[in-house]
């Protein structure tokens, strides 16, 4: 489940100043707020009742403050400063316990906010189509790798290149039959945009993942698969989050494709793994 308190945490600076308090106070007070009504802990911070209210729902929209006092609860005796910056006084342990929260928490956070059936259409749109161009910049190619390896293995052709002049070219020589996948965190990234809008002016369909639906790549996707980045505000986190939610998307997309085919595609991840095992070891 995710942290309802590391939530606050990340999201403090993008809070409205009303807000701001209120989480504040949550942060300072976790223990003193489990036992306040909605009026008492408006009078602490110097907000409105309606406000408080809100700011429940915000945080979790099926259950508003009740909710959020018992999520409070069930973590009122978890050590505060897991929710700090890694520093350099930290032991390794504090580090471990550190990044495995913010790993927890952005995959359960990606769970959320990926969307089942745009994940069953950019699988069923790789699926018909017989090449997959992928391209990402930066820590974005990592996972675009990632996919190349996975879905090379089960059959499908996956041009993955850091020459976007490279992938324009194969694009439109062979845009009958394929689908442009586009990774990027921010999803402003220049080269990507360009792809995307040659894409569109070919009838190239675009699956795009990113963090943000709202980005200009995200208004040029056809398909958008969203990934959390809780922590894009933070200084020293150096795409850690965003690149395992990157990689578990990739992840999700892989296992959806192999068990809309099963019995095809583990046949084929048998043939690949027996062709190196038999040439390479």
């Amino acid at each position: 489940m995710t942290s309802v308190l590391f939530t606050i945490h990340n999201r403090l600076e993008n809070f409205s100043k009303a807000e701001q308090k209120i989480g504040r106070y949550i942060l300072d007070h976790t223990n003193a707020v489990i036992k306040m009504s909605t009026a008492e802990l408006a009078a602490a911070t110097g907000v409105s009742t309606a406000t408080v209210a809100r700011f429940g729902k915000t945080l979790i929209p099926d259950g508003g403050y009740p909710a959020l006092k018992l999520r409070l609860s069930a973590e009122s005796t978890v050590d505060q400063t897991l929710y700090d910056e890694i520093n350099p006084k930290d032991s390794l342990d504090a580090i471990k316990s550190k990044l495995a929260l913010r790993i927890t928490h952005t995959i359960d956070e990606t769970n959320r906010s990926l969307d089942d059936a745009a994940l069953q259409a950019a699988s069923q749109l790789i699926a018909d189509k017989a090449s997959v161009y992928v391209y990402g910049l930066g820590a974005s190619n990592v996972v675009a790798t990632d996919f190349e390896q996975k879905f090379i293995r089960i059959g499908k052709a996956v041009i993955h290149s850091q020459d976007p002049h490279l992938l324009a070219v194969g694009m439109t020589t062979q845009r009958q039959n394929v689908v442009l996948l586009l990774i990027s965190n921010s999803g402003e990234k220049s080269e990507s945009i360009r792809l995307a809008n040659l894409a569109h002016s070919i009838n190239v369909p675009v699956i795009v993942l990113s963090r943000n639906a709202t980005s200009t790549l995200g208004k040029l996707a056809d398909i958008i698969l969203i990934n959390d980045d809780s922590e894009e505000n933070q200084t020293a986190r150096a795409a850690t989050t965003s690149l395992m939610a990157q990689l578990y998307v990739v992840d999700l997309l892989y296992y959806t494709f192999i068990t809309n085919d099963y019995e095809r595609h583990i046949k084929q991840l048998v043939a690949s793994r027996e062709a190196i095992k038999e040439n390479f070891n």
